[in-house]
């Protein structure tokens, strides 16, 4: 389970880096579950499933979205968004599996106690494996209004 766990994060990490042409903002004194756990920002990812399920959250993405990781892991990532907005957001994660990657991402999301909050900028991008295929969807979130 943890070499799966760390196999993850290293496409989620190297994936970024490849398409977005920057390091991950982590702590590379860490080890990279404790540099992804320990990441101020909250960093959560999907598989490539027809309806994406959330496979990975690290703790600030689990206290933005109020989930426990057995919560969070399995449910669809749509989820994370209302009713009203889940078409504009199918739409966007099209336009990001075409580009690559997308900065800058602005939109309206809701935590599992119906709270809802803004996210100001985010960074979402593909998933790339080992064999260069299509793997699935993460998102760094920067900034998030209440």
């Amino acid at each position: 389970m943890k070499l799966q766990l760390i196999k993850h994060l290293e496409i989620i990490k190297n994936s970024y880096s490849e398409l977005v042409g920057e390091p991950m903002p982590l702590n590379e004194s860490l080890n990279l579950i404790e540099a992804f756990d320990d990441c101020i920002y909250p960093i959560a990812s999907h598989d490539n499933s027809p309806e994406p399920l959330f496979n990975y959250a690290n703790k600030a993405a689990l206290k933005l979205f109020k989930m426990t990781l057995h919560d969070m892991i399995g449910m669809p990532s749509k989820a994370s968004a209302l009713t009203v907005n889940q078409h504009e957001r199918s739409l966007f994660l099209k336009q990001v599996s075409m580009t690559g990657f997308i900065k800058h991402y602005q939109g309206q999301r809701v935590a599992s106690d119906h709270s809802t909050f803004h996210i100001q900028d985010a960074t979402v991008w593909n998933l790339i494996n080992q064999d260069k295929k299509f793997y699935g969807q993460a998102v760094i979130i920067f900034k998030v209004l209440f």
